[in-house]
């Protein structure tokens, strides 16, 4: 699977985003994040605070993986943390903190605010190591939390307003978040959702089209995935779809991505190259307590038969 050289899926990510290119075997790219700290048998919510330790044990894992993507963030109420929203991040993963409520300021979205994040800060820096470190390996993936999941953290937090204020509050956030990454060389970024927008379908797809503008505008395809037993099959034209288990029946004519299981054991075999899945991630991260042998041998046997 790895033997591909870095600059063809680099050029393949560029063509997602535009929906052109011929078909070819899947870039597996599943969100392997927290069982990195494995490597150095430490904490994960000690690993995700220092930007040499996270890189090194994502590199390490993405070695022993022979994966040609490194994931450099995952869903994990960071988006949340940054905005100034408490988090217990002592934990993995983190975890809210109950009883408090979250007033929002205009300037909570402002990069210079955003970046005294300490994750936040260290999963930018990240991406930056890794674009330079050269043009060989690997494809630089993001995966964040998508805005109705986003709007269900914040009325969590007690944060007042009306679906629309909400969405645009989290469009904004998205799209700078995406811009952060996108400048510090990031070629994929994923955006993933625990349930649907419900009612708030409109607002939902002005944030959703806000975020995959900016990704295109920098030739990044922004997927949209659904957790495993979401029952959606909405996909705006401004993202990519990535199907899940319980949308196998609804694929899209155009370039597209497939979310399996977060539990390896699940997996199947990747497709070769005559469909058109550019992609294949998982709906969210593996747990990280799982064990790193199996692991390994799961990836293996996904990647049996990719041509």
């Amino acid at each position: 699977m790895n033997s591909i050289p870095g600059a063809v899926w680099r050029r393949r990510m560029q063509e997602l985003a535009r929906n052109v290119g011929k078909p070819h075997a899947p870039l597996f790219s599943p969100l392997v994040f927290g069982i990195a700290a494995q490597i150095e048998a430490i904490a994960v919510h000690e690993m995700v605070r220092n930007s040499t330790r996270l890189r090194k044990n994502l590199s390490e894992l993405r070695r022993m993986l022979d994966l040609p993507a490194v994931v450099c963030a995952v869903p994990s109420l960071m988006e949340l943390e940054a905005l100034g929203v408490q988090v217990n991040a002592d934990v993995w993963p983190p975890q809210p903190v109950p009883g408090t409520d979250f007033e929002m300021d205009g300037e909570n979205v402002h990069p210079d605010v955003l970046l005294t994040s300490n994750r936040l800060a260290v999963s930018i820096d990240v991406v930056r190591q890794f674009a330079a470190a050269g043009h060989g390996d690997p494809v630089i993936a993001v995966a964040l939390t998508g805005p109705a999941t986003l709007v269900g953290q914040l009325r969590q937090a007690r944060l007042g307003g009306d679906d629309e204020m909400l969405y645009e509050l989290v469009g904004r956030l998205l799209a700078m978040l995406v811009r952060l990454y996108a400048e510090a060389g990031a070629h994929l970024i994923q955006l993933h959702e625990t349930h649907g927008p419900g009612d708030a379908e409109e607002s939902w797809k002005g944030a959703l089209g806000t975020a995959g503008n900016v990704a295109r505008f920098h030739r990044i395809p922004p997927l949209l995935v659904y957790d495993d037993g979401v029952p959606e099959s909405v996909w705006p034209t401004q993202t990519v779809p990535c199907l899940s288990g319980t949308t196998a029946g609804t694929t899209p004519p155009r370039a597209h991505g497939r979310a399996w299981a977060a539990d390896p054991a699940r997996w199947g075999l990747l497709p070769g190259g005559q469909q058109n899945e550019r992609v294949v991630t998982s709906a969210s991260d593996v747990p990280a307590d799982f064990s790193l042998a199996e692991l390994m041998d799961h990836v293996r046997r996904a990647c049996a038969v990719t041509q």
